[in-house]
């Protein structure tokens, strides 16, 4: 009984003196985080010491209470400035007043990918999108601009004519359409474009032929359908965007040139016969018909191909100010075909130019972009009928 008395005893001893340890004073921490700079007062920093954190009110304030007695370091974080952390001393029952001062420091963002009238971060774009920069675009001699993506971007085919001038077309997706038209949405520089799936500017067989490709910056291909909540149902075939090259924030003033001479042959033709094995063939298989035949020995492949020459010289100024950037820049394209009267001539002048006013609040961006095409082309029925005629 005298043992179940100290028990209990002890019990009672043990719950009334934890209370008193645990409502021991300890000590407290505050002040005031600031911007280095400006001086401000910064609301909503994350302030900590060990296990006890706190943010900062709308003057900048913070307080940190019963923490233990000992040294231990304050850290202090904020998104757009760099963590700050101090050595702190907390006495028993005592208050240490510390501020805290910020310095700003740029935080940097993901890329970002113009998908229409805005701008999203390329982690948070849910869509099939594709970027491709003129630093992967293909080399060589590209008449339209529809080349420099050929085999670069996946699941989009690019069917290519063949033909100056002619159009190279590009399947999102594959076919989607039996009966209307497969060809996507072109997008120029916030401009759309007349083809097939809707309104816009017309420019002749290829609605990119007026753009000099060397004036590409980048070309950006939507391939789902979430495209058409930008674009309507013109964007039902899929969306290209082409953005055109600007001057660079920090770049002096820069003359390019770039120019280049091709030539195009036939290596093969087909195997026909003469004028002599053709009689003899007639006379065997068809002798009737040996009167209507007369004397005349034609070449007619080499009646109607050739060797198609080409030439392209590009020219552009860009440079940059601490408020404006500009890019003018002028092409002169002339490609032969390698079937007679086959052949576009393209000359075209562009210039671009940024200006930006009241301390970067106002932009102004200045598109202008002039192009004379001259696109002869043969229906390419000719081969058919000279097979035959042959």
């Amino acid at each position: 009984m005298r043992g179940l008395r100290y028990s209990i005893g002890l019990l009672l001893a043990t719950v009334w003196i934890a209370p008193l340890r645990a409502q021991e004073p300890g000590g407290s921490i505050r002040g005031h985080v600031t911007d280095a700079a400006s001086k401000r007062p910064l609301s909503g920093a994350m302030v900590r010491v060990g296990t006890h954190s706190t943010q900062t009110r709308a003057d900048g304030g913070y307080l940190l209470a019963e923490i233990p007695a000992g040294s231990d370091t304050l850290r202090v974080r904020m998104i757009g400035y760099a963590p700050a952390a101090a050595p702190v001393t907390v006495s028993e029952g005592l208050i240490l007043d510390l501020d805290i001062e910020l310095t700003a420091q740029a935080a940097q963002l993901a890329e970002l990918v113009v998908i229409g009238y805005g701008e999203q971060r390329q982690g948070n774009v849910t869509g099939a999108v594709t970027n491709v920069t003129s630093n992967e675009f293909n080399t060589g001699r590209v008449v339209t601009p529809t080349e420099l993506i050929q085999n670069k971007v996946a699941g989009v085919q690019v069917v290519e004519n063949n033909e100056p001038g002619g159009k190279t077309s590009i399947r999102i997706r594959g076919a989607t359409s039996t009966t209307a038209s497969n060809e996507p949405l072109y997008v120029v520089d916030g401009q759309p474009l007349g083809t097939e799936a809707g309104g816009g500017v017309t420019t002749g067989r290829d609605p990119l032929n007026f753009l000099n490709p060397d004036d590409i910056a980048s070309i950006t291909v939507l391939r789902d359908a979430a495209s058409a909540a930008i674009y309507g149902t013109n964007a039902a075939n899929g969306v290209v965007l082409i953005t055109t090259k600007h001057g660079q924030q920090g770049q002096k003033a820069k003359l390019e040139y770039t120019g280049s001479v091709s030539a195009s042959n036939v290596t093969r033709l087909p195997s026909m016969l003469d004028a002599a094995q053709f009689r003899a063939a007639v006379e065997q298989y068809a002798p009737g018909s040996v009167a209507q035949l007369q004397n005349q020995n034609t070449d007619w492949f080499g009646a109607i191909d050739r060797t198609g020459f080409g030439q392209e010289h590009n020219l552009a100024a860009s440079g940059a100010g601490s408020t404006n950037d500009y890019r003018f820049s002028a092409n002169f394209l002339d490609q032969k075909g390698i079937i007679e009267r086959n052949s576009t001539r393209r000359i075209g002048l562009s210039a671009n130019f940024s200006q930006r006013l009241a301390h970067d609040r106002l932009g102004l961006r200045f598109n202008l972009r002039g192009t004379h095409s001259d696109d002869q082309f043969t229906p390419i029925g000719v081969l058919g009928n000279t097979a035959q005629y042959g």
